[in-house]
């Protein structure tokens, strides 16, 4: 295999499709992992930078980029988002669109989004290990409606394929703050990296 330095130089060389025409280079894919703390209960973060500047740091020219959340109340989309009013509609209109649980800590006397009853409960999951109190139906319905747990984007030299309005966001909807007995939502963000040896534009 390769080392990474020399990796980058032969990707920016007239030697780098000979190499892979000869099965010298063994392709790999590159990956970077964001952490971060979702202490807001549902918000959209623009990432599109973040996917940027990996995009540049690997030299890549031509390839994918695959953008994959790690959890079941946290998505991915592409859409308008450096609007501001854009994004307040569409968060009102998820909480409107599925109602909160009663049982929710979110629902209080000012509350002014529809709620109903539902039966999920995190700690009848096989698989939770949390000492989880709150009930987040809810949030996973929005999820599975308004998001993607993963996207995929083309790179063409060296630029993301996306349109002049489009960005690439997180969509949170159930970020907690550790209030209680419910825990801080810590959260993982992959950005994949995959190149390919060139781009053919069929006519």
């Amino acid at each position: 295999m390769l080392d990474l330095l020399y990796y980058f130089n032969l990707c920016n060389s007239n030697d780098f499709n000979t190499a892979l025409r000869l099965n010298i280079i063994q392709m790999k894919v590159f990956l970077q992992e964001i952490k971060f703390p979702s202490t807001k209960y549902t918000y959209v973060k623009n990432i599109t930078g973040d996917v940027r500047s990996l995009i540049k740091k690997t030299h890549i020219k031509d390839g994918f980029v695959l953008v994959n959340s790690k959890h079941t109340t946290l998505g991915v989309i592409i859409n308008e988002i450096s609007e501001p009013n854009l994004i307040e509609d569409l968060l009102n209109h998820t909480l409107s669109s599925v109602h909160e649980d009663k049982r929710s800590t979110r629902v209080h006397k000012d509350y002014k989004h529809p709620t109903k009853d539902y039966k999920h409960r995190c700690q009848d999951n096989p698989f939770c290990d949390e000492v989880d109190e709150d009930y987040n139906a809810a949030a996973h319905i929005r999820s599975l409606t308004f998001s993607h747990p993963s996207v995929t984007i083309p790179i063409r030299n060296g630029k993301l394929e996306i349109g002049k309005y489009q960005e690439i966001a997180i969509f949170e909807f159930d970020g907690r703050d550790g209030s209680g007995k419910n825990p801080v939502r810590n959260r993982t963000v992959q950005i994949w990296i995959n190149p390919v040896e060139g781009v053919e534009v069929i006519s």
